[in-house]
This record gives C-alpha cells, structure tokens and sequence, in this order.
C-alpha cells in the first residue's frame, strides 16, 4: 500500500497560506506589468500628441509669414528692415548734422 503523509493542522495551514501568498504575488505582479504596459502606451502617446502639436504651431507660423528656420522668405524681410532702418538712421543723423 501506498504510504500516508500525515501533516498537522498548522504544517497544513502553512503550506495553504504559501500558495495563496504566491498566486497574490504572482496576480501583483501582472498587475504592476500591465500598468507598466499602460504607461509606456501613454508616454508614448503624449510624445505623438506633442510632435503633432509643435508641427501645427510650425506649420501656422510658416502661414503667417514668420521668419522661421529655414524660411528664405522671412529671413529676406528681416534683412530688408534691416537694410531700411540702417539708412533712416543715416538720413537722421545727416539731418541732425546740417541742421546745426
């Protein structure tokens, strides 16, 4: 015949209270994996979100006119006002000089 282990109540408790102490680790940690999980989906997301809104804002000023980086356009302009508010400031002080 086969041999019988006996166990005490309390070596039986024991043993009972592993298990389950284990299978709630082991439901915490999925837990916690897949929250991880979810972060990294959100993370990941809120990049997407904020490339997509700095090319919006980009696009918008390149709309506008703005001298951007790399806008041949607004970068003509500023060297034209540039160009305009250097002679007005020559013709001021000719002015000032044969005024006296």
């Amino acid at each position: 015949m086969a041999e019988i282990n006996k166990l005490s109540v309390g070596e039986a408790l024991d043993k009972l209270r592993r298990t389950d102490v284990q299978s709630k680790e082991a439901r915490r940690h999925e837990k916690m994996d897949a929250l991880d999980e979810e972060i990294q989906r959100m993370k990941a997301t809120r990049r997407r979100l904020e490339q997509d809104q700095r090319a919006a804002a980009s696009t918008a000023s390149d709309a506008q006119g703005n001298a951007g980086p790399g806008n041949k356009k607004g970068k003509l302009i500023w060297t034209a006002l540039t160009i305009v508010a250097s002679l007005l400031l020559a013709l001021v002080i000719l002015y000032a000089t044969l005024a006296r």
